[in-house]
């Protein structure tokens, strides 16, 4: 389930996906990333703004020398955005990801670091999808593979967490939380049919 666009919100995330369909990838950023500020778990409007800025990404990308180069120039916001995850201040932290991420979109890091902001901010829906879009990048992320299959077995979503859960088991064979977690997602799954019968 995703969360829905506010109704005052629609005409804007509609014009952005419109540009978005027409290839006008920076004025979709543009007004997705005005939706997402005000409704952050607009998981649709979150969706097309990744996809508009991977597209812009990838029509222009930057050198290797400038992503070093921004890399050294934005490390005083990653920092910024850092300490105030650290101090609650989730909303602060995701909108300084967020502008992050529209510079290096395929960050492993910063796209953790937005998930697990999300989290923190009860913004559960976003946080699932950017774990997600991090295990399309990189879908061997033990981390992201965990933090999703908790987050699945605490919305209900057995099969989700079960899925990573086994990915996880896959990759090291002896985890002992994954093992004891699929032990869990059994038991449930044997009481619920018990219920059902």
């Amino acid at each position: 389930m995703t969360s829905a666009v506010p109704t005052d919100l629609q005409p804007y995330f509609e014009k952005g996906i419109q540009a978005y369909t027409q290839g006008c990838y920076e004025y979709a950023v543009d007004l997705l990333t005005f939706v997402i500020k005000h409704a952050p778990d607009a998981t649709e409007a979150r969706r097309y703004l990744r996809l508009a800025i991977q597209k812009q990404f990838a029509q222009h990308p930057p050198s290797a020398l400038s992503q070093a180069w921004m890399g050294l120039l934005t490390l005083p916001v990653r920092w910024w955005a850092i300490a105030a995850q650290l101090q609650g201040k989730a909303r602060q932290a995701i909108n300084l990801y967020e502008w992050l991420l529209g510079l290096t979109p395929r960050s492993r890091s910063l796209l953790m670091r937005l998930a697990l902001t999300l989290t923190q901010a009860s913004l559960d829906d976003a946080a699932v999808q950017t774990y997600e879009e991090l295990l399309i990048i990189d879908p061997n992320h033990l981390g992201a593979l965990r933090k999703l299959a908790r987050l699945g077995m605490k919305r209900g979503h057995d099969t989700q967490a079960r899925q990573c859960f086994e990915r996880i088991l896959h990759l090291h064979p002896g985890d002992l939380e994954a093992q004891q977690s699929l032990r869990n997602l059994d038991a449930l799954g044997t009481i619920k049919k018990g219920f059902a019968a």
